[in-house]
């Protein structure tokens, strides 16, 4: 298993090095200290299904030490999210999420993947990475120039994640109005799903700028507006109607849930 949950990072991530710093307990912005562990295990549980296997859940417990290791380290009592999908979270709502069948199962898997972790950080060049995950890619991971680490593998388990595929149809009237909250010019809604073009997509088939009119937006603004689950879209018309089509749940950048999970299935037959 240990050489699975190296192969994991390796294929699916990014290169890394781990390296024995953690400190053992970490003080919040809300309260007093509490054990690293305690804390991290909340932390996970709110970022990733339980249902997932056990070495794909302590890939998700080394980025969460990314996260929150610096500002443990420095004596800060405050913890700036780095990197996509964080949020703060204790483990005690997590009862009525998971249903009390499953609360003592799913709890203790996870802290059983934090407790396993221990003292495991990703690193590159001897620095701790910038951890950036999403829930799944639109079935390959993004490049991402800035992140000599973040970079482009295909994934195809992702295409199992539910949700994967979100469809959105408007009116060109609410089409008009949900584009125009983004700011500038508001777009006419008479024929406008006529004057929609995709400029640009990266290789990992995320757009990165469309027109809309007169008006330039980028990928991740549309998405915003349009509330969609991936900035990685298509767009369709009939019917006066406008359709819009996404694949991929989150960013699409780095560690990619699902189709980690999907390898960790794999692997495992």
């Amino acid at each position: 298993m240990k050489r699975f949950f190296m192969v994991l990072w390796m294929t699916v991530m990014i290169p890394y090095v781990t390296t024995l710093v953690w400190t053992g307990r970490i003080r919040t912005d809300t309260g007093p200290e509490v054990p690293a562990e305690e804390f991290l295990t909340g932390v996970v549980a709110a970022e990733i299904p339980a249902e997932y296997g056990i070495e794909t859940l302590k890939a998700q417990a080394v980025l969460a030490k990314d996260i929150y290791l610096p500002a443990c380290g420095s004596g800060a009592g405050t913890y700036p999210g780095r990197g996509t999908g964080h949020r703060l979270s204790q483990h005690e709502g997590d009862g009525e999420k998971w249903g009390k069948e499953h609360f003592r199962e799913y709890y203790g898997k996870i802290r059983t993947a934090v407790q396993e972790t221990e003292g495991l950080v990703a690193e590159y060049d001897g620095e701790l990475i910038e951890p950036f995950y999403c829930e799944a890619s639109a079935g390959k991971t993004r490049e991402l120039a800035a992140y000599p680490y973040i970079c482009s593998v295909e994934s195809p388990g992702d295409l199992e994640a539910g949700e994967f595929l979100c469809v959105r149809t408007f009116t060109e009237a609410e089409f008009a109005d949900k584009i125009g909250r983004i700011g500038g010019p508001r777009p006419g809604a008479d024929g406008i799903a006529g004057k929609i073009q995709i400029i640009e997509r990266d290789d990992a088939g995320y757009v990165k700028r469309v027109q809309i009119g007169d008006m330039d937006y980028t990928g991740d603004e549309v998405r915003d507006s349009l509330g969609l689950l991936s900035s990685c879209f298509h767009f369709s018309s009939a019917d006066g109607k406008i359709r819009v089509s996404s694949k991929g749940i989150g960013s699409g950048y780095g560690f990619s849930q699902a189709g980690a999970d999907a390898m960790e299935r794999e692997q495992g037959e």
